[in-house]
């Protein structure tokens, strides 16, 4: 080593040393969404200084019980009921205002004020009218929520559509409203006459565009211009944990095409989308659910009823059959018993209350899948995972499973189907219950060593229940991951 690389070493150790007090923790979910991510960052909160979001737009719906009622925030971080805690919305965020707006106000209905505490990237993607009606009229074929976010980001890319600037930004409408609400209304009057005048959702967009100088008056005061504030947060000691939208297996590059979100969900974009250097990073937390389910189309080798599934909860999304529909027609515990996979799916989605947050549509139910999760866990290096939904695993001793269902292997030769799917007799009904004091029996232990040795990576809490105490931490567990290269099954 040359006595200049030996300097350049000294002064990068000695630059870092000034900053050990503060780092970023990045929490993601493993599977395709609603693994219940925000009941994980409501109960670690406590020990940050900073909840941050850094993807997605108002498609994510994180719902959160608390002792002052249960919310569901589409875009505010979840660390809302946590007053010692800054929020932070980054660049990489798609910001519905109006939705954004409702939700602040039904905080401050509520009695929580986010003065002082909630800072938004003036950078930040800014939905608009055009966008909502271009994602209405597309989003049968991949199955989205119609809200706009695809087309916003596309907007972000695009950057210009015939001479006007179309990547507009929440700073944009902030700064500079009149001109911005004049920019959105331009192009959203082209596009209707381009296409001849039809538009269904006219008046609706119309009546968005009169109402956003009271939105921006809601917004304006969290606005927030200075692109370092979260690095001088840190710097300074501030401890961060940012808040992934969607799931990893729903990321814009790294998922299936075309069933995937609009952005990047992968837990190394948090310090892309975060406005965060990367050197801050200190740990990855997954969170995942023993009851697997999905939203929309795309693939899900663990589920029950397969393609008939797939087609079911398609057609109930397109003609609105949600939660009081299926109460209507179906007994969950008749199907519960039935031979057919597709009825044991629907009666799991009746009892665990697997219907969208945002959008009450039926999810796709699927059985836990430890290969896909292993899988996830070794590509995003994920220190430890949270796994709810496990007291919702007694619904199937009463199923003809007997036991609980988990693929535990992928045939990389197959196309990734199943190769084999195991039977776990080792959990008891009696052994979830006397677990929610946070004593876990042998039973309990054994079925969070299984879980553990195909993941490759430590359970750090189990949820059995919605509430704040149905989460069981497992700190004084000792991890037992599997070896590398151990063959699963």
């Amino acid at each position: 080593m040359t006595s200049a690389t030996r300097n350049t070493v000294s002064r990068c150790s000695h630059h870092a040393s000034k900053r050990e007090a503060g780092y970023a923790d990045v929490l993601v979910g493993l599977q395709y969404g609603d693994e219940g991510k925000a009941k994980i960052i409501d109960a670690l909160a406590q020990d940050y200084d900073v909840i941050a979001r850094f993807n997605g737009g108002a498609n994510a719906g994180h719902t959160i019980d608390t002792p002052l009622g249960k919310i569901a925030l589409k875009q505010l971080p979840s660390g809302v009921f946590h007053p010692h805690a800054s929020l932070y919305i980054g660049s990489g965020c798609a910001i519905n205002p109006w939705k954004l707006a409702d939700e602040i106000e039904q905080l401050r209905d509520m009695g929580i004020s986010l003065d002082g505490r909630l800072h938004i990237s003036a950078r930040a993607a800014l939905v608009q009218p055009h966008h909502i009606a271009h994602d209405r009229r597309g989003s049968d074929t991949i199955g989205t929520t119609g809200n706009g976010i695809g087309p916003c980001y596309a907007d972000r890319a695009l950057r210009v559509r015939n001479d006007t600037r179309v990547n507009l930004m929440l700073g944009d409408l902030l700064e500079r409203e009149a001109q911005t609400v004049m920019a959105m209304r331009r192009v959203l009057t082209g596009m209707i006459n381009a296409e001849g005048g039809a538009c269904p959702w006219m008046a609706e967009l119309s009546d968005l565009l009169l109402s956003l100088p009271r939105v921006a008056h809601t917004l304006r005061p969290y606005l927030e211009p200075d692109r370092s504030w979260l690095t001088r947060r840190v710097m300074a000691g501030g401890r961060v944990l940012f808040e992934g939208a969607q799931s990893v297996l729903l990321d814009v590059v790294d998922g299936t095409q075309p069933f995937v979100t609009s952005s990047h969900t992968v837990p190394a974009y948090a310090y892309v989308g975060g406005d965060l250097p990367p050197k801050f990073h200190r740990r990855t937390i997954g969170v995942a659910k023993a009851i697997m389910s999905r939203v929309g189309r795309g693939p899900f080798p663990s589920e029950l009823g397969g393609e008939r599934s797939a087609q079911y909860c398609h057609a109930a999304s397109q003609s609105r059959v949600g939660v009081v529909e299926e109460a209507q027609r179906h007994s969950p515990d008749t199907l519960l018993r039935s031979q057919d996979p597709l009825d044991v799916g629907t009666a799991l989605r009746m009892l665990t209350g697997e219907y969208g947050t945002g959008t009450g549509r039926p999810r796709r139910i699927g059985i836990l899948d430890l290969a896909a999760l292993g899988d996830v866990v070794r590509m995003h290096a994920v220190d430890c995972v949270y796994l709810n939904k496990v007291d919702c695993l007694t619904h199937y001793f009463q199923s003809t499973y007997q036991g609980v269902p988990v693929r535990v292997q992928r045939d990389a030769l197959s196309g990734g189907e199943a190769s084999e799917l195991k039977i776990y007799t080792g959990l008891t009904e009696s052994a979830i219950a006397r677990s929610r004091d946070g004593t876990l029996d042998s039973a309990m232990r054994g079925f969070v060593e299984f879980v553990e040795r195909h993941i490759g990576a430590p359970l750090a809490g189990i949820g059995l229940g919605p509430e704040r105490a149905g989460l069981v931490s497992l700190a004084s567990h000792p991890p037992t991951p599997a070896p590398v290269g151990e063959a699963h099954g």
